[in-house]
C-alpha cells in the first residue's frame, strides 16, 4: 500500500494501473530503441554544464532544450502515454518547457566574470548527481544498464539535472517561469515511485 494518503480513505495507488515491473520496463524498451543516443544525451550535460561554469549561460541553455524534447518524445509520449494521461499531459508539458527555455536563452546573457558561489557549487553537485548517480541507482536496484534512467532520456534525471542547472545560472525572476512544470513532474514522480513501492523511490 502507498505510504501517501489522500482524503477520503483513497491513496494514490488507487489511480495507478501498473506495476512497477510494468514501469521500469518502459526504459528497457526506450534503451532498445534509442541507444546509443543515451550516451550522447551524457556527453551533451557534460557540455552544457562546462559551458554554464564558465559563464557561457546562453549557449547552455539553448542546448538544455534538447534533453527536454529527447526525454518527451522518447518516453513520455510514445511510451509512458500507453500506461496513463500523465505520460501525454507530461509528454506536452516537457515541449511546452522547451519553449520557456528557449525564451530564457534568447534573453539572457553570459558572463565571462562568472564567480563560484554556494548556489552554483550545490547546483553543479545536483547536476552530477543527475549525470552519474541515477544510473548507478539502477544497477544496485538489480536493473541493468538497459533499465537505467539515464539523463535527456528518462524525464527525472532530466529535471533534477535542470533544477541544478537553474542554480548554477537562472535568475530568480526567471525561476518563477521556468520551475513550474519540472516542479509538477518532480511531484508526480515521486508519488508514483512511492506508491509502486520502487527501490530508492524516496531517493528519486
Amino acid at each position: 500500500m502507498s505510504r501517501i494518503e489522500l482524503p477520503g480513505g483513497y491513496s494514490i495507488a488507487d489511480f495507478i494501473s501498473f506495476t512497477d515491473e510494468i514501469y521500469f520496463r518502459l526504459f528497457e524498451r526506450q534503451f532498445e530503441a534509442w541507444w546509443p543516443l543515451h550516451l550522447l544525451m551524457l556527453l551533451l550535460g557534460v557540455a552544457i554544464l562546462v559551458l554554464a561554469w564558465r559563464g557561457k549561460t546562453r549557449v547552455a541553455a539553448f542546448m538544455l532544450a534538447i534533453p527536454f524534447a529527447t526525454s518527451a518524445l522518447t518516453f513520455q509520449l510514445p511510451l509512458y502515454a500507453e500506461l496513463t494521461p500523465v505520460g501525454q499531459i507530461f509528454g506536452w508539458g516537457f515541449l511546452v518547457q522547451i519553449a520557456l527555455i528557449l525564451i530564457w536563452a534568447f534573453f539572457t546573457q553570459s558572463h565571462e566574470s562568472f564567480q563560484p558561489r554556494v548556489h552554483t557549487v550545490t547546483g553543479l553537485g545536483i547536476a552530477l548527481i543527475a549525470l552519474a548517480v541515477y544510473p548507478l541507482l539502477d544497477l544496485w536496484a538489480e536493473r541493468g544498464w538497459q533499465g537505467a534512467a539515464y539523463f535527456g532520456m528518462a524525464p527525472d534525471p532530466t529535471v533534477c539535472f535542470f533544477f541544478g542547472f537553474v542554480l548554477i545560472c537562472a535568475r530568480p525572476l526567471w525561476c518563477l517561469l521556468l520551475l513550474p512544470i519540472p516542479l509538477l513532474w518532480a511531484v508526480t514522480s515521486a508519488a508514483t515511485l512511492d506508491s509502486l513501492e520502487a527501490p530508492f523511490a524516496a531517493n528519486l
